[in-house]
């Protein structure tokens, strides 16, 4: 398909971002080429353009690989070309797409841990890596009127779906698979601090659908905490940490033996954290999932009396998309306590400007691309 689009732009780290009009790119065999339809960013992005993306603690990434770069690595489309050698796709089709591209051969792809491949890279998103990365056709991400990407990377989607719920389906499977990796059950019962973000509020959805017996939504803002808890009310309970204390009040919701899971998604501050972590039943399991560079302190005799199980993840897993395809097309997931915030590409700028706040209502909103 030959022609020009429009795209967001990274010209460098701590820039504010530019749309300009490229090329609409080319694809080879493998390839499918949508036309986006809905994309999101999140606070990775806008930590692009102030020029703060961590590596390590204490250190800041400065440069990207190959700039400019299109940004954008959350969203859907529809396919418009295919490429040669794809034959279970044709125009037409609605995917989400799966930004995250895995080499195949390593040991983690081989093992069915695809999410820790040595290889991956992030489609329109920070990588660090030079310029004869395998991945450096793909790139480009999804803010833009078009984009290129592998055929595997593409879930296809049924005609009748409703695209606005489907292109919050990534943003859900961050907390299902922390959850999953916490090995949590039915019948159980979750912490999730850090409720009220788009991320909490997707575990506590993640959640609701596992089967959890009983959600402890943790959360500062107290008329966020009481929309969220709208989800489900026979089975949310709520913890403002402006006015309550965490322990005592878990204390008393557990009847003193302490929740199963934690999932902790709280961007920065580990104090309620801590507390979270001494809510614990022995052997209750956390997963971490905050992005917080923050130091965690907690005596480590506790940790190993108790026999808390931590575990973490890096963000999505694709195989965990047709169940959770499946779980908001029969409204198990329901995604209206998310809320998209749908922005023009040429307010890039001001969709990265409404990340902090994520809109002043009782509802977590999402900023993103809407093409017709």
């Amino acid at each position: 398909m030959q022609g020009t689009m429009k795209a967001a732009r990274l010209y460098a780290m701590g820039q504010p971002m530019h749309v300009d009009t490229v090329e609409i790119p080319d694809i080879g065999p493998g390839d499918v080429l949508i036309r986006v339809l809905r994309a999101g960013l999140n606070r990775g992005d806008l930590h692009m353009r102030v020029g703060q993306i961590r590596v390590n603690p204490g250190e800041e990434a400065s440069h990207l690989p190959v700039l400019p770069m299109t940004i954008g690595h959350d969203g859907l489309g529809e396919i418009v070309e295919v490429g040669p050698g794809v034959s279970s796709l044709t125009v037409g089709d609605r995917v989400l797409a799966k930004c995250t591209l895995t080499c195949g051969f390593c040991k983690y792809c081989r093992t069915e841990r695809e999410h820790l491949c040595i290889h991956h890279r992030v489609m329109g998103f920070v990588t660090l890596r030079k310029k004869e990365d395998m991945f450096l056709r793909y790139k480009d991400g999804l803010w833009a009127e078009y984009c290129r990407i592998p055929a595997t990377n593409v879930e296809r989607l049924r005609p009748d779906d409703d695209i606005d719920q489907m292109a919050l389906v990534s943003q859900i499977a961050v907390g299902y698979r922390a959850l999953k990796r916490a090995r949590f059950g039915s019948g159980q019962t979750v912490m999730v601090n850090g409720a009220t973000g788009i991320t909490g509020t997707g575990v506590v959805l993640a959640a609701l659908a596992m089967g959890a017996a009983h959600v402890i939504a943790i959360a500062r803002d107290p008329g966020r905490l009481a929309r969220l808890r709208q989800a489900s009310p026979a089975r949310i309970s709520t913890i403002s940490i402006l006015a309550e204390s965490i322990r005592d009040r878990v204390a008393e919701l557990t009847e003193g033996n302490g929740a199963n899971v934690l999932v902790d998604v709280t961007p920065g501050g580990v104090e309620t954290t801590v507390d979270c972590l001494f809510s614990l039943e022995p052997g209750g399991r956390v997963a971490l999932i905050g992005n917080n560079p923050e130091q965690l302190q907690i005596p480590y005799l506790y940790l190993m009396l108790r026999s808390i199980e931590f575990t973490s993840t890096t963000g999505r897993v694709y195989a965990d998309f047709p169940e959770l395809i499946e779980l908001t097309r029969r409204g198990v997931i329901d995604t209206s306590h998310v809320r998209p915030n749908f922005f023009s590409l040429d307010q890039v700028n001001e969709a990265l400007d409404s990340i902090p706040e994520r809109g002043s209502g009782d509802v977590p909103v999402w900023p993103m691309f809407r093409q017709a």
